[in-house]
């Protein structure tokens, strides 16, 4: 999901920079030529760049960056560019301003509106980290050349540049906060596509798989007493059978869920019936389960088989992550604001940055055989018991699964 969202955010800065690039040449070129030419001819001035500056070569040395920005873009640099212009304009209006002023009687005057630009039109368009680089950027040009030319004109540009700054940055806030929710819904959208394909998938072909599935298991368990001394085989084919069986059944949870059937539970009893149930799995894998749970814990309402099944998935994750053995901890105590905590940590391998923020996303496992169904359906069932799902881990040091479950349901 982070990737896509990557992917969105490097085409939307394609775009934005070649309007930050058009609007900069435009007003660029736009303001010398009305500035310099055709107001000083109304005014009765004479034309042209100021005298002691670099003249056209301002504009050229600026013109001379879009074939190095074309570059960089095509070799993927799109975010070093818009820094390299800004750079590049404070340099050059620097030396500029210097060569005009430095050693001359001449009141400093200095402004361009292309400074505006920056400050006002790219950070809008481009990202926060740049709209401070331009405004401190800008603020500093002004300050330097005050220092070193003793003007204190440059105190009214340095003002104006604090209260644009100030506005744009509100104007960014703003933008960015409605990007991001923007990119949320869609992002939700589009999970929602995927679970009713699931559902709608799962709805045709559930019947037609189960029937011919329920006579081949029978068939499979009347061969297995006709030959009890293939009894390895059969029994073989009967796990797989079942494992069809459990997908089925994790696919018509996600796609088509038939509600829950919501009654008060001990957390105690559901939890010491789950390790009861695991522990002959775990005692065959050398890991040791066990069950940790605070006295005096509260009654909650949820779906007893629908938990079951999600610490059941949990537990079963917890295990496979430690082939070599160890200890799996499941734990229930108080959490906060009238809720329960319940929780199964590890010793294993623990799980990579990239892999946390993928969990619970349809279809994703980082198993080589696994289908990711599993933790899809405890992340729905979970959040259909108005509960929470985190996840905690450290690549090589274990993993620590938080279900956060209400005390009470909120039925209407």
């Amino acid at each position: 999901m982070n990737q896509l969202n990557n992917i969105r955010l490097d085409r939307e800065e394609i775009r934005t920079l070649k309007l930050f690039l058009s609007l900069f040449y435009f007003f660029l070129i736009a303001y010398d030529v009305f500035y310099y030419y055709i107001f000083t001819y109304y005014e009765n001035k004479e034309m042209g760049l100021p005298d002691g500056g670099l003249g056209f070569w301002y504009h050229i040395t600026l013109i001379l960056l879009l074939p190095v920005s074309i570059y960089l873009a095509n070799k993927g640099r799109v975010y070093f560019v818009k820094y390299l212009y800004l750079l590049a304009f404070i340099v050059v209006d620097i030396v500029s301003n210097l060569m005009i002023y430095l050693g001359s009687d001449t009141v400093f005057q200095s402004g361009h509106i292309v400074e505006i630009i920056f400050i006002l039109f790219s950070p809008i368009f481009i990202n926060k980290r740049f709209f401070w680089f331009t405004s401190i950027g800008m603020i500093l040009k002004y300050a330097i050349l005050g220092i070193i030319l003793s003007a204190v004109q440059v105190s009214i540009p340095i003002v104006v540049f604090v209260v644009i700054s100030i506005v744009s940055y509100l104007f960014l806030s703003r933008f960015h906060s409605n990007l991001e929710t923007r990119l949320r819904l869609n992002d939700q959208l589009r999970e929602k596509e995927k679970l009713a394909v699931i559902g709608r998938f799962a709805t045709s072909i559930s019947h037609e798989v189960r029937n011919p599935l329920a006579s081949l298991k029978g068939f499979t368990q009347l061969q297995h007493e006709k030959h009890p001394e293939d009894s390895e085989y059969y029994t073989i084919m009967t796990n797989e059978i079942e494992r069809i069986s459990s997908l089925l059944d994790d696919l018509l949870v996600i796609g088509k869920p038939k509600g829950l059937n919501l009654k008060s539970h001990d957390p105690k009893d559901i939890i010491e019936y789950v390790v009861k149930l695991m522990e002959s799995d775990a005692n065959n894998q050398n890991i040791q389960l066990t069950g940790e749970i605070k006295s005096g814990l509260p009654k909650i309402d949820c779906d007893e088989k629908h938990l079951k099944q999600v610490l059941i998935n949990l537990i079963k994750n917890a295990m496979e992550a430690m082939p070599a053995g160890g200890e799996v901890t499941v734990k229930a105590e108080m959490g906060e604001e009238d809720t329960v905590l319940l929780s199964i940590r590890d010793e294993g391998e623990g799980i990579s940055k990239e892999n946390l923020e993928q969990l619970g996303t349809p279809f994703h496992t980082t198993k080589s055989d696994g289908t990711g169904l599993g933790l899809m359906v405890s992340f729905k069932i979970i959040e259909e018991h108005s509960g929470t799902i985190r996840y905690d881990s450290v690549e090589g040091q274990g993993t620590t699964v938080s279900i956060t479950l209400p005390i009470k349901q909120l039925i209407s």
